[in-house]
């Protein structure tokens, strides 16, 4: 019997949601901001507010009796204009250097849109306790720009987590300048390169997120998804990981076009979730996954309001949100499982410039999380991005369940 244990640290400020939940050696921790008790950004500077946030994480991780050193990976969401970018990157990486020492956690740096008005950042991690695990470095792998603590996975008994892989040479430059296809094609062979390093390979992936920028409208969006998605079906295996797929203002690099991390299991022993009745995509419908299942974790890949072809369903936000909720209970019910045993959810919603409008939406889908998860079990993260794959999309949700038993 695998325990769960829920962590509210005293005066911890990120809304109703639970903290942190740790099942087994694994804690989740839900996105964090710097807010004030009242639920108010504190901080005008990337300096103040990154410091809190990961004050605030270092605070939830000694509650649970463990430290930063614990932290295996970790997902940035940063909310900066482009000529901001240089001195926001420089400011984060030397305050995240005063919290992590080699061998550090995976890293994704991404740029979304925050639900908070004046919201510069969002951390949201994952730490482990396992004496039992390992970080994974590949040889003539790429690197970053400058010198970092991070790597490009770690291995913590059969579970791989992989960091936000990049299309950079072993200096830090980038690879494929303005070109989706070679910086898709790079990525993957980057992932599976740590995947090899774990003793597993792309078959062992199960859980892959895929963040990529990309400013056309229309049937521009999901002409692009198609191209960049054929490329990454020469590289993932058949059938393919579950993933989400949404469109982000762009990432460290200004010339970056896609970055993709992951989460994989070593086993063979896995479950294929492919509900009835379900959504589909617009090409090559056969490889793709709903969600896997191996041992206790259930991935659920990012979900969508869609048809059998991937067109985009219902009008409004609030119908497009409860079908996605549905879609995720009908892929729990594929794996014997449902709500209760939700550890993690990630939140991906369409948002403009208009900070009230961005507000609004965050407060509809997070009343419609709670009708759902009424206990608020799950850890929660709400990230504002460009769009999605398809047209008229305004939401994608996936989750992660670790069965008790």
């Amino acid at each position: 019997m695998m325990k769960k244990e829920l962590f509210i640290p005293d005066n911890q400020v990120a809304g109703r949601n639970t903290q942190a939940i740790k099942v087994g050696s694994l804690i989740f921790i839900g996105g964090q901001m710097s807010l004030d008790p009242a639920g108010r950004v504190v901080g005008n500077s990337i300096e103040t507010q990154a410091r809190n946030v990961f004050e605030s994480i270092n605070d939830i991780l000694k509650n649970a009796g463990v430290s930063m050193d614990d932290v295996v990976k970790h997902n940035v969401y940063l909310d900066c204009a482009d000529e901001e970018l240089p001195t926001v990157m420089q400011t984060l990486d030397r305050i995240r250097s005063e919290y992590f020492s080699e061998p550090g956690p995976v890293t994704t740096e991404t740029r979304a849109r925050l639900a908070k008005e004046n919201a510069l950042i969002q951390v949201e991690a994952i730490a482990a306790t396992s004496d039992d695990k390992r970080p994974l470095m590949p040889s003539d792998h790429w690197n970053w720009p400058t010198e970092e603590p991070y790597v490009h996975g770690w291995k913590v008994g059969d579970v791989i987590f992989v960091g936000g892989q990049r299309s950079l040479d072993a200096k830090g430059d980038l690879l494929g300048n303005d070109d989706i296809a070679a910086q898709t094609h790079n990525v993957f062979q980057n992932m599976e390169a740590v995947m090899k390093e774990a003793g597993g390979n792309r078959s062992n992936l199960l859980r892959q997120n895929t963040y990529y920028s990309f400013l056309g409208e229309g049937r521009d969006v999901t002409d692009y998804w198609e191209k960049m998605t054929r490329v990454r079906l020469e590289n993932m295996s058949n059938p393919c990981p579950c993933g989400t797929g949404v469109r982000v203002i762009g990432f460290p690099n200004s010339k970056e076009l896609i970055q993709v991390e992951g989460i994989g299991v070593l086993g063979e022993n896995k479950i294929r979730l492919m509900p009835s009745k379900h959504w589909d995509w617009s090409i090559t419908k056969g490889p793709f996954s709903q969600g896997w299942q191996i041992g206790n974790f259930i991935f659920v890949g990012g979900q969508i309001s869609a048809d059998e072809n991937g067109r985009a369903v219902g009008e409004n936000l609030e119908i497009q949100t409860r079908n996605v909720f549905d879609f995720i209970h009908n892929t729990l019910r594929e794996a014997g499982a449902d709500e209760r045993d939700v550890v993690k959810i990630n939140s991906y919603f369409g948002t403009t410039k208009d900070n009230d409008h961005n507000k609004n939406i965050s407060e509809v889908v997070s009343e419609i999380f709670h009708e759902y998860y009424p206990n608020s079990q799950p850890v929660y993260t709400g990230i504002g991005v460009t769009g999605f794959a398809f047209e008229d999309l305004l939401i994608e949700i996936e989750a992660i369940a670790i069965r008790s038993n």
